[in-house]
């Protein structure tokens, strides 16, 4: 239905009521063709924020509000290097100049007749200053903003960041870096204390969008008159606990590691091992510290699996020995007696530390020998790890989430494991061997070392091997071998595989059933299902606690650090520097610099700072402190001179005998009390201004204190003899 403009309007509405579909095609007014071209006009003179654009103002440009204005005259300001002082700074007008003297650069804005909407009325964008880098309104707050932009990278680095800020033409130091990208966390993510509240929210859409999940939130709250407070957080997602039940090995690794955050804390986790020997989580939980309340692992052993049998981490238990059995063949055999495959390697490695270091073996041998030695492990479990080092590879794995807020830790956990599950599953479906691909790449060393061995068949399935000196039993039906290694990894060892291989068969055939792909497959073949934005919650009126103070802040004494601290054994992460040995350029010996070298040197100069001690005398010497006659400021200068020269001064072959005794009523910071002070000659070289005598022209006379503060007494005994001219003056006084 179209409507004309001379029919009436009683028609129009009585039409638009008979019309079923409800089209309505209505042509512009007068009044609105009139507003076409001011709509235009405005449209084509509103600012619009472009990041990848420079920011350039013309007169009777618009802005939405006052806000606005100032926002984008930061940024030019920023953007262009330039200070400006504002003459009006209110929200009916902004002016602002160049702050530099003289500089004809201007700028007016006011609002327009809405009384919101801001234009630039009067400009002057001429400078006749200099450019200045470093700008004052380029702020930590100024960066956060310009942060958030960049929502895509939440880990971005300190050299991404000044990357990002040099842009603006912006070159900020580390701490405006760090507060800028902590601000913007904020911004994004949340301050940590405000995330501990919607913990609730989370875990109720958890259950909502992921059925069959396992969570649990411990509150701290003695009474309800007060709000409670976070304690510990528990999560098992279902797809993880149905992967490992279903076709993992029964052998599961505990680990915690430290959270970086505001509010410290320690995230615990349980790690499996999947077909390909990679690391599968099956729950983690989050508490206030690592200790056994908080693990309970005993408790689960005692009532839940009382036949479950515990491993201890053969890396602990070797720090711990070293640190009271120092030593590296001590070390050397504890590792092997620690990864034998059997009792015989075993015994032979427990009997040289015996006869090395009879405690040492004492201190092994209280401990139970199934926790640590390989060859007594359960071969039900297919596994012969003997430290737990998969779980350190979860805590690295974790990467920045340690750092995050307790909410974007969790989500951000959530996250990886639900694309993991997806990302290997998908990785595994396009394999085409029988077994994963780190089993097969295993099994190619395996057969390398295999080929040092030599074989006598007595049938079919059962020979013998010669491996050295030893000869080891192997049967093939029964899939073990006399090493032990078979039987325990449920893999063929090289005993077995050079069997396997003389018979021209595959060794997969003889793997456990638990490194087959079909296993792998359903391991990863569960799903976590997404959870919306934090902004796209539904609201949840019947969730408490509404509010959740966060735990009580834990700080450990000295300064916090990031990365585990390594035992001395341990390589370090980063290439150590090259180390460089100090020597001195006094006596060409290493060890020390020429200020703490203990011999007398040949000649120094005087060190010191002006008005303090024996440095501040003028004698031509250096100050050293003797450690050996009671730690006194003693001068000491080259000795002898050339007499003969006819070019020196009449009083260069002047000697003068000093001795100082000195009583110290207080002792400086690290140096031994005062004795005695030993004698010294000192041979002038210099001329000086100083009014003395002419007889001591070059030497001058002040008050030997020691740089203490304390008050001393000082004996000063000066025997002088002088030659000049063939005549001879000696002298001698005390003062």
């Amino acid at each position: 239905m179209v409507l004309s403009e001379n029919s009436s309007s009683d028609e129009s509405f009585q039409n638009l009521d008979d019309n079923e579909t409800g089209d309505l095609i209505v042509p512009d007014s007068e009044s609105e063709q009139e507003m076409d071209p001011l709509k235009e006009v405005l449209r084509n003179k509103m600012w619009t924020y472009n990041p990848r654009e420079d920011i350039e103002f013309k007169k009777g440009q618009l802005f939405t509000n006052v806000d606005a204005f100032r926002a984008a005259l930061k940024d030019y300001v920023i953007q262009k290097g330039f200070h400006i002082k504002r003459l009006k700074n209110e929200k009916t007008r902004c002016t602002a100049i160049c702050d530099v003297a003289g500089c004809t650069w201007r700028i007016h804005a006011s609002p327009i007749a809405n009384s919101v909407t801001f234009m630039i009325k009067t400009y002057t964008h001429e400078h006749t200053c200099v450019m200045d880098n470093k700008n004052r309104k380029a702020t930590f707050d100024w960066m956060a903003k310009k942060l958030i932009a960049v929502r895509t990278y939440p880990n971005l680095s300190r050299k991404g960041i000044e990357a990002e800020m040099l842009k603006y033409g912006v070159h900020p130091n580390k701490q405006q870096v760090y507060r800028a990208k902590q601000k913007a966390r904020e911004e994004i993510e949340g301050t940590h204390s405000e995330s501990y509240s919607k913990l609730s929210k989370y875990v109720v859409l958890l259950r909502q969008h992921n059925p069959g999940n396992v969570y649990k939130i411990h509150y701290d709250r003695p009474n309800l008159l007060v709000e409670p407070r976070f304690l510990r957080l528990f999560i098992s997602f279902k797809s993880q606990k149905d992967g490992f039940l279903g076709s993992c090995r029964s052998f599961v690794g505990f680990d915690g590691c430290h959270l970086k955050g505001s509010f410290g804390g320690v995230l615990l986790a349980a790690v499996a091992l999947d077909g390909n020997n990679s690391i599968f989580s099956i729950a983690f939980a989050i508490v206030e510290v690592e200790n056994k309340e908080t693990w309970r692992v005993n408790i689960v052993y005692e009532q839940l699996l009382p036949s479950a049998i515990g491993r201890y981490c053969c890396r602990h238990i070797s720090m711990n020995f070293k640190s009271q059995f120092p030593g590296v063949l001590l070390s050397t055999f504890f590792w092997q007696a620690a990864k034998s495959y059997d009792a015989i390697g075993f015994t032979q490695a427990m009997q040289r530390i015996k006869v090395m270091n009879i405690e040492a073996w004492r201190y092994l041998s209280k401990i139970p020998v199934s926790t640590w030695a390989r060859h007594a492990f359960s071969t039900d479990l297919k596994c012969d790890h003997v430290t737990n080092n998969f779980t350190e590879s979860f805590n690295a794995w974790i990467g920045d989430l340690g750092c995050q807020p307790i909410l974007t830790l969790v989500e951000g956990l959530r996250k990886n494991f639900m694309k993991k599950l997806h990302k290997r599953y998908q990785k595994a479906c396009t394999w085409t061997s029988a077994i994963p691909k780190n089993i097969i790449e295993k099994l190619k060393k395996i057969v390398i070392h295999s080929r040092r061995c030599s074989l006598q068949m007595a049938s079919e399935d059962l020979f013998e091997v010669t491996d050295g000196d030893r000869t080891f039993i192997v049967s093939l039906n029964q899939k073990t071998c006399d090493c032990g290694a078979f039987q325990l990894s449920r893999l063929p060892c090289k005993h077995a595989a050079l069997g396997i291989v003389y018979r021209r068969q595959k060794l997969e055939t003889y793997c456990d059933p638990c490194f087959s792909t079909e296993m792998y497959l359903k391991t990863y073949s569960g799903m976590i299902h997404p959870i919306p934005h934090e902004k796209r919650w539904p609201p949840l009126i019947d969730v408490t606690p509404k509010t959740v103070f966060p735990p009580p802040l834990r700080r450990a004494p000295g300064r916090p650090r990031v990365n585990r601290r390594r035992g001395p054994d341990e390589p370090s992460q980063s290439q150590a520097k090259r180390s460089t040995t100090m020597r001195c350029g006094n006596c060409k010996a290493t060890g020390h610099n020429t200020i703490t070298c203990q011999r007398t040197p040949g000649t120094q100069f005087v060190r010191g700072k002006p008005g303090r001690g024996i440095a501040n005398t003028g004698l031509a010497g250096s100050v050293l402190w003797d450690h050996a006659d009671g730690n006194v400021p003693i001068v000491v200068s080259s000795q002898g001179s050339n007499p003969s020269s006819s070019t020196q001064s009449p009083l260069m072959n002047a000697d003068l005998n000093l001795q100082t005794a000195t009583n110290a009523t207080k002792r400086k910071r690290g140096r031994p009390s005062n004795k005695s002070a030993p004698s010294v000659v000192y041979n002038p070289k210099r001329k000086t201004s100083t009014a003395v005598p002419q007889p001591f022209a070059g030497m001058h006379t002040a008050a030997l204190h020691p740089s203490g503060s304390a008050q001393v007494q000082t004996d000063v005994n000066i025997n002088a003899s002088v030659s000049h001219d063939s005549h001879n003056v000696s002298s001698s006084f005390t003062f």
